[in-house]
């Protein structure tokens, strides 16, 4: 054992992979068969509802559903949207829905998921989005080991769903089996502090000159809350300070941090040499979702962090974070940028596992 111990340790200072300890997943239990799928699940879905119990968060209902294609599948996609995650992805905007017909037309089983409330709320517990965060973290490794059947697994999340998709693996160690993910808008909690301080952060300059893996010109994005989401955020760190009236104590800023997607510290992984990786940010500056989601995807600088990367700039959004209708710098429509990328054949949700 001690022999084997020291050749695994070998092996990864040999292959530059830094060892991270990464936070404990929770477990997914009463799995239950339902009737029929809720309304925004896609037609012909087997869903169930199940409750997922993680540290220092409270337990939690979740309903998931998925679709086979015809024939073995490519692999499985699995699904989670934005805000509170209430809803499935899908259900909200016919765009999204085309995702689901397009990845299921193309050979890949598909997941949607929603929870019972706000995936970021931990009730009684300690406020702490990122540990809230291995709610859907433990359900996308569930759907891993008791759904997906063959191929690849992958996971495209839109706003809040990308950053539940960004810390499952910085925090979750989800690099161990994810093969591909799509990040759309975000992910928008890749630094809380900059969202919430007092005074506001600086503008963050979006893929600036020289950042690895950008698609197109670099923009200017402010990185504090505004809005509805404002009034989220403020919610889920059970915090009112967070943009408002008066200067932010450095303890409090210092909590922001440590709950952010990027925390700073080295327990935070960037690391995920088996996994393809490409980011869609909107330039329109409508709200921090670009902002946000640059302080995540500076930490990726070289080939060896992952097996496929790309951050790209989408203009004409319709809205803060619709890319669908956007457009890429090469003038292809976003939608369609997003799933050529998924189902491309040598970067897109092919097994590297």
């Amino acid at each position: 054992m001690k022999i084997y111990f020291w050749c695994c340790v070998f092996a990864l200072l040999l292959c530059g992979v830094t060892a991270v300890a990464q936070n404990p997943l929770g477990t997914v239990s009463n799995v239950t068969a339902q009737a029929s799928c809720p309304q925004g699940y896609f037609t012909g879905m087997q869903c169930f509802q199940a409750t997922v119990s993680c540290p220092s968060t409270e337990n939690i209902q979740v309903t998931f559903g998925y679709a086979d294609p015809v024939g073995q599948p490519r692999g499985t996609v699995f699904f989670h949207d934005g805000a509170g995650g209430t809803t499935p992805y899908g259900g909200q905007s016919s765009s999204y829905q085309d995702y689901l017909s397009s990845y299921l037309s193309a050979g890949f089983q598909i997941v949607q998921m929603s929870w019972a409330s706000d995936w970021e709320n931990v009730g009684s517990f300690q406020a702490s989005i990122g540990k809230a965060a291995c709610r859907p973290a433990t359900l996308m490794q569930y759907i891993y080991q008791n759904v997906h059947t063959s191929g690849a697994m992958c996971a495209q999340g839109v706003s809040a769903g990308s950053a539940a998709i960004a810390y499952a693996l910085a925090w979750y160690n989800a690099a161990s089996y994810l093969d591909k993910v799509e990040l759309i808008s975000g992910p928008v909690f890749g630094n809380i502090e900059a969202g919430c301080s007092v005074p506001k952060a600086a503008r963050v300059q979006v893929c600036a000159n020289g950042q690895y893996g950008c698609v197109g010109s670099s923009w200017g994005d402010a990185p504090e809350y505004i809005g509805g989401d404002l009034h989220s955020v403020r919610k889920w760190v059970n915090n009112n300070h967070c943009l408002g009236f008066r200067k932010t104590s450095d303890g409090t800023d210092d909590g922001w941090t440590a709950m952010s997607v990027v925390t700073g510290t080295s327990s935070t992984s960037f690391s995920y040499p088996n996994t393809g990786m490409a980011g869609w940010l909107c330039s329109n500056g409508l709200n921090n979702s670009a902002a946000e989601g640059n302080y995540y995807y500076v930490n990726f600088t070289n080939s060896s962090q992952t097996s496929s990367y790309s951050l790209t700039r989408i203009d004409g959004c319709q809205g803060p974070e619709t890319i669908e209708a956007g457009t890429t710098p090469s003038g292809e429509n976003g939608f369609t940028a997003v799933v050529n990328d998924m189902t491309d054949t040598r970067n897109g949700c092919v097994l590297h596992h």
